[in-house]
C-alpha cells in the first residue's frame, strides 16, 4: 500500500521547505527594527507568498511531500485543505472559548463547559481585586494562552503584566496557519479553575461527521495533554466497525476514557456537539467528582503530524469523505446564523480548481 509519506522530503517539498525559510530568516532579521508587537504579524506575511503555501507548508515538514490539497489522501491532508476551500463558520465559532457556552445550550448538552466569570474586549479593564477566590484567564483566541489564579499562588499586577506582554499580541492562527481562528474576536475571559490541576484527567473524544470513533486520555496538567505520555488510546466500541482494528495497532489502553457514571453523558454530548463538523475533537475535564466540557478542537496538533503507518493513513482518512462538505457548511452557516455568528468566514474561498492546491501554492 502506498503511504505517501516519503522517508525523505521530496525534490519539490525541499524546494517549497527552503524557500519559505529563507524568506522566514530575512523577514525575522527584518523584523527586529520593529515593535515586539507588529513582528510576529510581519514575518508571518513575509514568509508566504500566498495563504495555500502557508497552510501547505507546516504540513509538508511532516510528511516529507508537497500536500495535494486538490486530491488530498491523508487524514491530515484531507482536514488541512479545509481551511482553504471549506469556509464553514462553525469551525471559528466552536473554537471560540467565550462562545463555546452558547453553542452547548443550543444543543442542550448534558455537560457544559466551566463557569465563565467574566469577559473583556480589553484586558486593561480587568481588576485583579474582583477575581474569585479560583480562575484560569484565558485569552479567547489561541491555545494554551491561560493564566492561573488559585489560594496560594494568587495573579499579581506584574504576573499579569507579564502574562499579557507574552500572549495579548499573538495572533495564533499565524502560528501554524490555522485559519480559522482568525475568525475569532479577542478577549479575555475570566473561567472556573478545576482544582486541584494534578488530579484532573482529561478525555478527548475525536469525531468524522458526527460519529465518534477514537478517544484518548491523559491525566496530568492540561497544557501538556496529548504531549505526553498517554493513558490510554482506543476504539470506540459503538461506533465505526472498521476502526475495531485499531486494537492492533495502538497501545493498550491502561485506563477507561468513560467513567461511570459519565459514559452516557460524555458520549452524548460528544454526539451532539459534533452532528454539524466535519471533524473534530470534544475534549473533557474531570475534577473532583465533576466532569465539564474542556474545549472542541477543530485542528488538534494543528493538523499537522498524524500517524504514518499506511494502514492508519488509510483508515483515518476513509473516514472522510468530502462529499458531505456541502451538507455541513450549509447546517454550518444556518447554526451561526441562528445563534447571531458572522456566517461569513475570512477562510475557505480557494476555488476547488486553483493549480496551486496541488502545488502548496507555487
Amino acid at each position: 500500500m502506498k503511504s505517501y509519506v516519503p522517508d525523505r522530503p521530496t525534490a519539490d517539498c525541499r524546494a517549497l521547505i527552503e524557500a519559505v525559510e529563507t524568506r522566514a530568516r530575512t523577514a525575522e532579521k527584518e523584523a527586529r527594527a520593529l515593535p515586539r508587537t507588529a513582528r510576529q504579524a510581519y514575518i508571518y506575511d513575509h514568509t508566504f507568498t500566498n495563504e495555500i503555501e502557508a497552510v501547505a507548508y507546516h504540513l509538508a515538514t511532516a510528511i516529507n511531500r508537497v500536500p495535494d490539497f486538490r486530491d488530498p489522501f491523508l487524514y491530515a491532508e484531507k482536514l488541512r485543505s479545509l481551511y482553504l476551500t471549506h469556509p464553514n463558520p462553525l469551525m471559528s465559532l466552536v473554537a471560540d472559548k467565550v462562545f463555546l457556552p452558547r453553542y452547548c445550550a443550543h444543543f442542550d448538552t448534558p455537560i457544559r463547559p466551566p463557569k465563565i466569570h467574566a469577559v473583556h474586549d480589553d484586558p486593561a479593564d480587568l481588576d485583579l481585586s474582583s477575581l474569585p477566590q479560583t480562575a484560569m484567564l484565558k485569552i479567547s483566541d489561541g491555545c494554551k494562552m491561560n493564566l492561573l489564579h488559585g489560594p496560594g499562588m494568587p495573579v499579581t499586577r506584574f504576573a499579569y503584566r507579564r502574562f499579557l506582554r507574552q500572549f495579548w499580541h499573538i495572533d495564533h492562527w499565524r502560528r501554524h496557519a490555522e485559519l480559522h481562528y482568525r475568525d475569532i474576536p479577542r478577549r479575555l475571559m475570566v473561567e472556573e479553575a478545576l482544582l486541584p490541576i494534578e488530579r484532573l484527567s482529561e478525555t478527548g473524544v475525536f469525531c468524522a461527521f458526527g460519529r465518534p470513533y477514537m478517544a484518548i486520555t491523559k491525566s496530568g496538567y492540561a497544557a501538556d495533554r496529548f504531549y505526553g505520555a498517554v493513558d490510554g488510546i482506543l476504539a470506540l466500541e459503538d461506533s465505526l466497525k472498521p476502526l475495531e482494528r485499531y486494537e492492533d495497532m495502538r497501545p493498550p489502553p491502561f485506563g477507561t476514557a468513560f467513567p461511570d457514571p459519565f459514559r452516557d453523558a460524555m458520549l452524548e454530548t460528544t454526539r451532539r456537539l459534533a452532528a454539524p463538523l466535519p471533524h473534530c475533537r470534544v475534549d473533557f475535564m474531570l475534577s473532583e467528582g465533576r466532569c465539564f466540557l474542556g474545549e472542541i478542537s477543530i485542528s488538534p496538533v494543528a493538523l499537522r503530524d498524524f500517524f504514518h503507518e499506511p494502514e492508519q493513513q488509510k483508515m483515518d482518512s476513509d473516514l472522510f469523505d468530502l462529499s458531505k462538505l456541502p451538507d455541513c457548511l450549509a447546517q454550518g452557516r444556518a447554526i451561526a446564523a441562528k445563534l447571531g455568528w458572522p456566517t461569513e468566514t475570512s477562510f475557505g474561498h480557494v476555488s476547488p480548481d486553483d493549480p496551486r492546491l496541488a502545488t502548496g501554492g507555487q
